[in-house]
């Protein structure tokens, strides 16, 4: 399910943007829901994650380009494409990292490459997430903000670029739905070979200053399988 905001004061043009997301998925048989908000502050204050935000520039109050910078001083990685009737905003959308920028009236043919574009990025960062379960809690992670994963008693803990989250599994199972380049330096541990800076003294050093241990027996596979994926990196 792809989860789509449409930011704009104007009624109209909310469902004008819901016909043509409507129209777009029927044809390419993408599930989606609409959330519409007619105030850039309703947008800041919904708890809900969006894969893809509609956002007019110009709108009274809070701005379509203010609110969007407050969605990346957040920490948001939603796709970003403003609405507007100006040509000359185009340059500031750059600084929030936008995906598009579509002037009204819309037009079906850019509508359309727009939405293509964005979704096979989606369809891409989906494919690299790991998603956990915890009773009726769930929650998915991209491969690429894990660090390592540490196994304690029954319980992994997936160490991320911003928060530690627990779960009951078993890291044997955990490594088959990780990425080749997460490496098992340990019997407990877990690293993601993006995250290492180093190594020195049986540990494994991160990027983040912290470090992990390596097994004796796994310690020279281990700095093979980091040199080869440093090459890799650096071509």
């Amino acid at each position: 399910m792809i989860k789509i905001a449409i930011c704009d004061d104007d009624n109209k043009m909310i469902l004008e943007l819901r016909n043509k997301i409507f129209s777009y998925v029927n044809q390419t048989n993408h599930s989606v829901q609409i959330f519409p908000f007619s105030n850039a502050e309703d947008l800041l204050y919904s708890d809900e994650i969006f894969d893809i935000i509609f956002l007019d520039i110009q709108m009274d109050g809070m701005t379509g380009m203010e609110a969007a910078k407050r969605l990346r001083q957040s920490g948001s990685e939603s796709f970003l494409v403003f609405i507007t009737i100006l040509k000359e905003y185009v340059y500031d959308a750059f600084s929030v990292e936008a995906s598009d920028y579509l002037l009204k009236p819309l037009e079906d043919q850019r509508f359309r490459c727009t939405m293509d574009r964005i979704l096979r990025y989606i369809e891409g960062r989906k494919r690299s997430v790991l998603t956990i379960q915890k009773g009726t809690w769930c929650k998915s992670i991209r491969f690429t903000d894990i660090l390592y994963c540490e196994a304690i008693n029954r319980k992994i803990f997936i160490h991320t670029k911003l928060e530690v989250i627990d779960y009951y599994f078993k890291i044997k199972e955990l490594e088959k739905q990780l990425e080749p380049y997460f490496f098992c330096c340990h019997r407990s541990y877990l690293v993601n070979l993006q995250a290492v800076c180093g190594y020195e003294d049986g540990r494994a050093k991160l990027y983040n200053g912290e470090c992990i241990p390596v097994s004796r027996l796994r310690q020279q596979e281990f700095i093979e399988s980091m040199l080869i994926y440093m090459k890799k990196r650096g071509k």
